[in-house]
């Protein structure tokens, strides 16, 4: 059998020769890189110019002398520039790299790693059953029934997806409709995506709307994040070992396990420019701390040579039951890095009747932060009328680093003489006698977003925006500020609001949240709510939340409330998660009004060994195989363990990057143990891949 026996110290990678990759635990600059099988040729480790990108080497500083004919760096290149330690024992290899041949963010991945997943077929479905009692012949009364179905197909690069709701109402009214419906794959080479039926155009430049139609656009999240301009650091702490949760705009995007204390996320870039990121903490015990973490990525810049495009045709498509029009549109964009200062970009989007044209530029301020300045002008036809208008728009955002704050800023401006309406604003207004058309009084939008995180426990937000009319008095202003802290088994979240409209008067809410961690099995949780207004309803409520059974399955929570100017009240639910699917119970009352719910939603996914069950899923998952090994456990999706064949649904990954997926071994099957707990994939968007393990082993007992 072959092995590798370490044979020096000196900096270079001096290994014996072996027939067969080995798998080796691989430390960069003490940055574990995962488990990674590394052929080894001429008696050292083979390392391929994409895996050293990968781990954020910057390849472009190594001789183009300095590769071997298998692709591997060669021996005298690894000499000058590393220092290695191989541990034969603990089968690890240990990298120290310069700073200077590193990239400041180590996240790039090899496109070789890029994994399209299985073939297959699967549905993700959530069904609600409503039953509503009321001594009030003005409220809602009687059973609303919904089965909400996600439906798709994999096969190789192609993604077809599928989603559709069945429903029924009180009054015994029935139908179906479609949610959403489109067919798309990723191209590698053009780092974009092509996508045909519905979707929804990007918001990076114009305003966002909903199409049925054809687009082509650069995809970002398969750009390394070096080419980004900055990625938010997420800090905060584990009171156990943790599982770390990060979504934005209702998709779950990133999972982590953190040991107990403070932990930093830096290798992690939000697809959307624009959106609160949601951080969710759920601990061992099944207990749950979250909070909200603004963000603006910053403004239109793009790496020197990039470029970034989108074309989109189609129609526009509007919400269900409405009659607006469907109007025929083209919309295409460039943004293009000029130098490592300046981006350029442009626009242009034609419908009927209507058309606009984008200019702008984004200026690298470094390390002032980042400015972008753009123009848009429109014309259109209103009433059988020709209207023209145009706004400016200036965005500027900044972090620091070291103080861990982000602030962005946001103006618009609509010039006199001007009636500027966005596409969708004037899908929405086809003529001049909309009740609320306000496109020729608009002056200003000012808006700043801060964030600042004053510890690993604590955290402060801020949000301001005010918007002003020519002709109308006064001013529109919204200010809100929340600060989130934890201290040991106490959380504390403040949030103080304050709102104004134009001829009224200001309103002032102020809201407070308190949990306490009880003592006891199941991590009883007891939480305060009280929220306050100054002209309007308030209200207190007192709840007690927790987990049961093994592994924490089944959770629970009551709470009363007690309301001014309102009535009295109360709500209680459980809620149980399973390998095949989640189930919640809840009853609540207020008033003379009573409100009953059941919700049961799971996953089934037909692939070529057969048909698995899991938990809801997402656009992109993996199924675990640990073969004929049931029972097993894994940190990524809560509450599931493989079935009688060893497999598991894990419903939600990060596309484009690299997630471990671990198998629990703290709590295996009596008389088990596991030979491989490890496996990374790197998912396309919308991918199902394998992770494939070696089988459980049953320990030998004594006779």
């Amino acid at each position: 059998m072959n092995r590798l026996r370490f044979l020096s110290l000196l900096p270079a990678f001096s290994l014996l020769q072996a027939t067969a990759a080995q798998p080796l635990w691989v430390l960069v600059n003490n940055h574990y890189k995962g488990r990674l099988a590394l052929e080894i040729t001429a008696e050292q480790p083979c390392l391929t110019r994409a895996l050293l990108a990968e781990w954020g080497v910057k390849t472009t500083r190594l001789p183009a002398s300095g590769w071997t004919a298998q692709g591997c760096l060669s021996a005298r290149i690894a000499q000058q520039r590393f220092h290695s330690r191989y541990q034969p024992d603990a089968a690890l290899l240990t990298l120290t790299i310069a700073a200077e041949d590193l990239w400041p963010r180590q996240n790039d991945v090899a496109a070789s790693r890029w994994d399209e997943g299985i073939n297959a077929l699967f549905t993700s479905w959530r069904a609600s059953y409503r039953y509503a009692q009321s001594d009030n012949p003005y409220a809602a009364r009687g059973a609303h029934m919904a089965l909400e179905l996600d439906n798709g197909v994999n096969v190789g690069p192609w993604r077809l997806r599928y989603q559709n709701t069945f429903w029924r109402d009180a009054a015994g009214r029935q139908g179906v409709f479609t949610r959403q419906a489109s067919l798309y794959r990723s191209l590698h080479a053009w780092r974009a995506q092509w996508r045909i039926g519905d979707g929804e155009t990007s918001d990076t430049l114009f305003d966002a709307f909903p199409f049925r139609g054809m687009m082509l656009k650069t995809d970002e999240a398969m750009l390394p994040d070096r080419w980004r301009p900055f990625s938010p650091w997420v800090s905060g702490y584990a009171r156990s070992h943790a599982d770390v949760t990060i979504s934005q705009n209702g998709l779950t995007l990133y999972r982590l396990r953190v040991p107990p204390g403070p932990f930093v996320i830096r290798d992690f870039y939000p697809p959307a420019n624009d959106g609160a990121l949601l951080l969710t903490i759920r601990e061992s015990d099944g207990s749950e701390s979250w909070r909200y973490l603004p963000w603006s990525a910053l403004p239109a810049l793009a790496r020197r040579s990039h470029v970034s495009y989108e074309l989109a045709a189609g129609r526009y498509r509007p919400w269900r039951g409405s009659d607006l029009p469907a109007p025929a549109f083209l919309q295409a964009s460039r943004t293009q890095g000029i130098s490592a200062a300046l981006t350029l970009y442009g626009g242009l989007q034609r419908a009927d009747g209507y058309v606009s044209y984008l200019a702008g530029a984004g200026l690298n301020l470094n390390p002032l932060g980042a400015l972008s300045v753009d123009v848009t002008q429109a014309r259109y036809l209103s009433a059988s009328r020709s209207r023209r208008g145009e706004v400016w728009r200036l965005r500027y955002a900044k972090a620091f680093f070291t103080q861990q704050t982000s602030v962005s800023v946001l103006l618009r401006y609509f010039p006199s003489r001007g009636q500027y309406r966005s596409l969708e604003e004037k899908i929405l207004q086809p003529d001049d006698d909309w009740l609320f058309d306000d496109s020729e009084n608009r002056r200003l939008l000012q808006a700043i977003w801060i964030n600042r995180y004053l510890a690993d426990d604590r955290s402060l937000s801020l949000h301001y925006t005010q918007q002003s009319w020519r002709q109308t008095r006064g001013q529109r202003r919204a200010f809100s500020l929340s600060y989130q802290a934890t201290r040991e088994a106490w959380d504390i979240s403040l949030w103080l609001g304050r709102a104004r409209e134009p001829a009224a008067r200001s309103e002032t809410t102020l809201g407070i949240t308190l949990s306490l961690s009880l003592p006891g099995s199941g991590s009883p949780t007891l939480r305060y709510d009280h929220h306050l207004a100054s002209r309007a309803f308030s209200s207190q409520e007192i709840g007690l939340s927790g987990s049961a059974l093994a592994n924490y399955s089944l959770r629970y929570d009551a709470a009363v409330t007690a309301a001014r100017h309102g009535d009295r009240g109360y709500q209680a639910s459980l809620s149980y998660q399973h390998n095949a699917g989640e189930a919640l119970l809840r009853v609540a009352a207020e008033g003379d009004t009573r409100d009953y719910q059941i919700d049961a939603s799971g996953s089934l996914l037909l692939h070529q060994e057969g048909l698995t069950f899991g938990q809801a899923m997402s656009e992109t998952m993996a199924l675990i195989v640990v073969p004929d090994s049931p029972g097993i456990g894994n940190e990524q999706q809560f509450g599931v363990t493989t079935n009688a064949k060893g497999e598991a649904l894990v419903g939600y990954l990060v596309p484009w990057r690299v997630n471990r997926l671990t198998l629990d071994g703290w709590q295996l099957p009596e008389g088990t143990t596991l030979p491989m707990t490890e496996r990374e994939v790197v998912p396309t968007q919308g991918a199902i891949v394998k992770a494939l393990y070696l089988a459980a082993e049953k320990q030998q007992t004594a006779r």
